[in-house]
């Protein structure tokens, strides 16, 4: 009768999936390793649309979107929310100023279909930083044809900058 010896391991086959993926480990976990340094703080990243509420519903989700994504006249170049979270951007450059537990931003509308003939509703967009440093843009929209309009000085600035860019 012959004893097995309790040391003994059999010699793994060359072809077989663990074998590969022996030789090749320190390979992919240095794969993963890059994609987890450079790659994924990049995907996480937060932005304005990131710590916007979208809990809108009906005309007035329409009211936001037509706001959000309107790209000018001919519907090509940036949007209107890309503007302004460059300026954002701008004004607090040396801080990744959506990351803060304090910052904040909302889209506010108003049905005013029945007080300003022509618009249906009242889109605000404001925004709130550390220190109370806010900036508010507001738009006249009609959700039937398309048509916004300005409500003050440095939204007309925000809506030309979308307008006139290539």
């Amino acid at each position: 009768m012959v004893k097995k010896d309790p040391d003994y391991k059999k010699p793994q086959d060359s072809k077989s999936f663990g074998a590969f993926l022996k030789k090749r480990a320190p390979i992919y976990l240095g794969l993963i390793g890059l994609f987890l340094l450079f790659v994924y703080p990049a995907l996480t990243e937060k932005d304005l649309n990131s710590i916007l509420d979208d809990s809108f519903e009906g005309n007035e989700q329409i009211a936001v979107d037509m706001i959000k994504f309107y790209s000018g006249s001919n519907d090509t170049g940036i949007t209107i929310l890309e503007v302004i979270e460059e300026k954002i951007n701008e004004k607090h450059s040396d801080q990744k100023i959506f990351e803060h537990k304090e910052t904040w931003a909302e889209f506010i509308v108003e049905n005013i279909e029945n007080r300003n003939e022509g618009f249906t509703h009242e889109v605000v967009f404001m925004f709130n930083a550390e220190n109370n440093r806010s900036m508010m843009y507001g738009w006249y929209v009609n959700i039937e044809n398309g048509e916004i309009s300005p409500i003050d000085a440095t939204s007309k600035n925000i809506q030309q900058t979308v307008d006139y860019f290539d």
